[in-house]
């Protein structure tokens, strides 16, 4: 007779698994990434109209929110780290963060739009991104847990269409909801944060064992000694970093550079949201045939020379031209780091490697926004048809194109 609690393991794919055969496996894993995505984008995207009524200052908001560089330059290597080490649990070693993490981040939403005044609203802020930062690390290191090296960047495809979809998903939604009651876009976002979490149910033992004997410390030191690692994470702030920076100014570039309505910007950021679901699996496909380092290498020069190259146009038409290209092949590029980062990272070390993306990652929010500000500001008369905001451009370009080579020389 079957036990119950058999009925909720997986059993592990080995080697020798095809792509196909973990279908089930990557669709159940990857459903917390729709929710993270979900809730991330609807707390950064909506967040700030519900801060801004009780600061009543746009810089104090975006302090605020500024936040989650800080978290994420200290919490995930710690969380991923403590993850690897953990000693065996009934939930095996990487959900117990899950389980401290979703509450936190549930919370967090939750009590956002209910706030009576400004510090309650940066508690919920705060609360959302600790909670946020304890739980995606070890998460995503359920991936290397899980399935053999070779299905890594397959399931990083997999994942990418599911953020993909999160993300367009809350910023096409979150209007609605939010005139229907303020409070709803956070409610759904942690209702949706809880149930994806609860899907993990099934996968709460079949985890790999890692030794127990090094400190954690040792293994965070570990990854860093590596030389592979550190050349990664260099490579990732830099991608990361030209992110950030079209995130932040991508709207103001449409709207104040080129004098266009704020819908013809959301619309500029859809095509970008279909690009980047369209990439997810365009690089797992890719990375079959030529392997990880080549797809990344080459996507990111046709990337950075793109971005770059945005800098020419003073009119809409021809951006619309580029735009599609450079979001498909920036998508590919962005696609595949975490599979590269458990590709590169020691045995047993996973948890940091996943947490060493987001403090990667953390370095390319924090300088990202700063250095683009900069250079809008102080291009002087360089970029005067956009009102210097085209200035994004090269800054981001170049940050991408300064990651090719140390791409070229990591090894797997």
């Amino acid at each position: 007779m079957v036990d119950a609690a058999d009925r909720h393991r997986l059993t592990l794919p080995g080697e020798d698994t095809a792509a196909r055969e973990i279908r089930p496996l990557l669709a159940l894993l990857g459903l917390p990434t729709f929710g993270l995505a979900f809730a991330l984008s609807t707390l950064t995207a909506y967040g700030p109209s519900i801060l801004l009524e009780k600061a009543h200052d746009p810089g104090v908001v975006g302090a605020i929110l500024g936040g989650e560089g800080a978290m994420a330059l200290a919490l995930p290597l710690v969380a991923g780290a403590l993850s690897d080490r953990l000693p065996p649990t009934r939930f095996g070693k990487r959900l117990p963060f899950v389980l401290v993490g979703a509450p936190m981040a549930l919370a967090g939403l939750v009590l956002l739009p209910l706030a009576v005044n400004l510090l309650v609203a940066s508690i919920a802020v705060g609360l959302f991104f600790v909670g946020y930062y304890l739980y995606y690390p070890p998460y995503r290191a359920l991936y290397a847990d899980l399935l053999p090296r070779h299905l890594y960047a397959r399931s990083q495809a997999s994942q990418g269409v599911l953020r993909g979809v999160g993300l367009g998903t809350a910023l096409l939604a979150g209007g609605f909801f939010l005139e229907l009651w303020k409070p709803l876009p956070f409610v759904v976002a942690g209702a949706l944060l809880l149930a994806t979490t609860l899907a993990l149910a099934p996968v709460t033992r079949p985890q790999r064992p890692v030794s127990q004997d090094a400190p954690v410390t040792m293994s965070v030191r570990e990854v860093l000694r590596s030389k592979g690692m550190r050349i990664f994470a260099a490579a990732n702030a830099l991608l990361e970093l030209g992110f950030a920076g079209l995130r932040s100014f991508i709207v103001l570039y449409v709207t104040k550079g080129l004098g266009h309505s704020t819908a013809v910007a959301s619309a500029v950021i859809g095509v970008v949201a279909v690009s980047y679901i369209a990439g997810a699996p365009l690089a797992s496909a890719l990375e079959r045939r030529f392997g990880i380092i080549a797809v990344m290498t080459w996507s990111g020069v046709l990337y950075g020379v793109g971005l770059t190259a945005g800098a020419l146009p003073t009119s809409l038409g021809p951006e619309l031209v580029l735009l599609p290209f450079v979001a498909l092949a920036g998508s590919v590029l962005l696609t595949l780091p975490q599979a590269l980062a458990f590709l590169i990272a020691p045995r047993g070390s996973e948890g940091v490697a996943a947490g060493l993306v987001d403090v990667s990652r953390g370095v390319g929010i924090v300088l990202g926004p700063l250095l683009v500000g900069w250079s809008v500001q102080f291009s002087g008369g360089l970029f005067s048809a956009t009102d210097g905001y085209a200035a994004m451009w090269p800054v981001i370009g170049v940050a991408t194109l300064a990651a090719v080579p140390l791409l070229r020389r990591l090894q797997v």
